[in-house]
């Protein structure tokens, strides 16, 4: 008995041709066609099932793509897959590093902000792990990791601003503003030595994950034999590889994401062998997944050319992952010499791995030289007090007296504290020696040199000194919204802020604007308080100086003479 229900799907279906007719051929021709169809199916599902697990097996790297899609963080953009740990690598011994290399989604060649995040099942977060060292040819991304996580991905963080630099003393406290601004740390820790190696020792740094922090090899002029010191190891092939040597068993000892190098103030003459030394240091950092900035002093300005004097930008770029320019001092000239500057290196160097350094510190500029100094000691400059009196330089009751703020006279032809629209800047003139000019770094001139980063598409802004010294200029309220937005605020000082004021403790006063004080003294003698309060347009600074007054001499009796008998 034959039972319909228990039919196949390729059983005897003579009666249900599209063609109609029904003959016994045509049914064993479509049986034989279906039996074929499935044959296939199976051998391509089974192909397909082969060939995934010869892919997994294939992997043989510690980490191996997944078909995960976890939420990226708002402010952030993925970059590579999301990859596995492959268990089949086992863990990670104590004390030991793996080297990771992830294949980047696209191709580009900005290796700004990116960073290994892993992936934490618990909060359902990403927490940063380490920086990403770009490939040079922007096809993948390395890091050495000193744990395994089980989910990893390369994300880059979206400044507008680009790269953040701060950098600090040794040891130095970062300014509060600068917390979960900044992309890079570089604290000035170390310096050559005779035998190539590094004295000093690591700051005491814990990156919260949030930037990533490279220790700065730190040399200029200011310290006597450092120079000659470097030139003669770097002159020289075999001390030149200890010297890297030295410097990547550091980094490596330490675990540093990277390294910056600071050799300020070499002699054109160290032009070639500090190209050589940088691209041997590139590539032994590069190799343990790690990343090389350079601090280098901005080229000069001549009137015939852009003078780079010991720096090779055009190679140094091709071997550093960043290169900052150090300040440019003259503020008489930086309006004008800056863009011609950074017209020539953005011609030779991929303008996203420049980076151009402002400053918290005061500028002078005298026949000596130029000399920086904190806005502190500027002021105390601009605020120094000095009396004129009669001509026993005795203070009496009741008596005009000039109190005069003595770089800040205006009836000296001293500027007083004004605004400059040639610098952009607040600045004084004073006399010591000859004549001398003091800007001040605040809010408002560091507007207008943060313009210069969206006008060349730098890749970011570094800050010479990020510490929290009450000594400082406090620029922070002009970078925070550049860095936010990526565009600077341009503003201009209140010119009555710019103004003296003066108090006395007792008597009355007149003038004092153009930097000269009438004091006329009270009536009774005693010790009073004079004193002079000066802005920079942001920052007030007071100076206070005891003035001992005292009564008038009483009119000495004259005796009658006698008339001679």
């Amino acid at each position: 008995m034959t039972r319909r229900n228990a039919q196949l799907p390729w059983g005897n279906r003579s009666n249900s041709s599209i063609y109609g007719g029904g003959g016994a051929g045509r049914g064993g021709i479509g049986r034989g066609a279906m039996l074929a169809g499935i044959v296939l199916a199976t051998l391509v599902v089974g192909y397909f099932l082969f060939t995934r697990a010869c892919s997994s097996t294939e992997c043989d790297k510690f980490y191996c793509a997944t078909g995960d899609s976890f939420a990226t963080p708002e402010g952030y953009e993925r970059v590579t897959k999301i990859y596995a740990f492959n268990a089949e690598k086992g863990g990670v011994p104590a004390g030991s590093n793996i080297q990771v290399q992830l294949k980047l989604e696209n191709a580009t060649t900005d290796g700004r902000n990116l960073g290994f995040y892993r992936y934490v099942q618990e909060s359902k977060t990403w927490e940063p792990v380490t920086p990403a060292v770009l490939d040079a040819q922007g096809q993948q991304v390395s890091a050495t990791l000193t744990s395994a996580p089980e989910r990893l991905t390369v994300m880059r963080r979206l400044s507008p601003a680009g790269h953040v630099v701060a950098y600090l003393p040794a040891n130095g406290r970062l300014h509060s503003d600068a917390a979960g601004k900044i992309t890079i740390l570089h604290t000035r820790d170390f310096k050559p030595n005779s035998d190539g190696g590094l004295t000093g020792e690591p700051s005491a740094v814990k990156p919260d994950g949030s930037y990533a922090w490279y220790p700065t090899v730190w040399v200029d002029g200011g310290e006597t034999g450092l120079i000659p010191l470097v030139s003669g190891i770097l002159q020289n092939t075999t001390t030149r590889s200890t010297h890297v040597q030295q410097i990547l068993k550091k980094a490596q000892d330490l675990q540093l994401a990277g390294i910056d190098i600071a050799y300020m103030d070499l002699r054109v003459a160290e032009r070639t062998s500090f190209t050589l030394f940088v691209a041997e240091l590139a590539s032994g950092l590069h190799a343990q997944g790690k990343k090389l900035t350079l601090t280098l002093p901005a080229p000069l300005r001549l009137p015939d050319r852009i003078d780079e004097g010991a720096y090779d930008w055009a190679e140094l770029g091709k071997s550093a992952d960043v290169l900052q320019i150090w300040p440019y001092r003259d503020q008489s000239t930086y309006r004008r010499d800056m863009p011609e500057i950074l017209t020539a290196l953005t011609a030779k160097v991929e303008p996203t791995k420049l980076v151009m350094t402002v400053s918290p510190y005061a500028v002078e500029k005298s026949n000596d030289g130029i000399a920086t100094m904190s806005v502190v000691q500027a002021m105390i400059t601009a605020t120094k007090l000095s009396v004129r009196a009669g001509n026993d330089n005795r203070l009496t009751t009741n008596t005009n007296v000039s109190v005069v703020a003595t770089n800040l006279d205006r009836e000296e032809n001293r500027s007083g504290i004004a605004w400059s629209p040639d610098t952009a800047s607040v600045y004084f003139t004073y006399q010591q020696n000859g004549g001398r000019t003091v800007w001040i770094e605040n809010v408002f001139s560091i507007g207008f040199k943060l313009e210069l980063i969206p006008r060349f598409k730098l890749g970011g802004v570094a800050i010479e000194d990020a510490s929290d010294s009450a000594l400082l200029g406090n620029i922070w309220p002009a970078l925070i919204p550049f860095i936010n937005s990526g565009q600077p605020v341009l503003m201009q000082p209140n010119p009555a802020d710019l103004t003296p004021t003066w108090e006395v403790s007792k008597g009355s006063m007149e003038g004092g604007s153009r930097g000269v004080l009438t004091w006329i003294t009270p009536a009774e003698p005693g010790t009073y308080t004079v004193s002079i309060t000066v802005s920079d347009g942001v920052a007030r600074f007071r100076n206070d100086i005891p003035l001992t007054v005292q009564p008038k001499a009483s009119p000495t009796a004259v005796a009658t003479p006698t008339a001679a008998r």
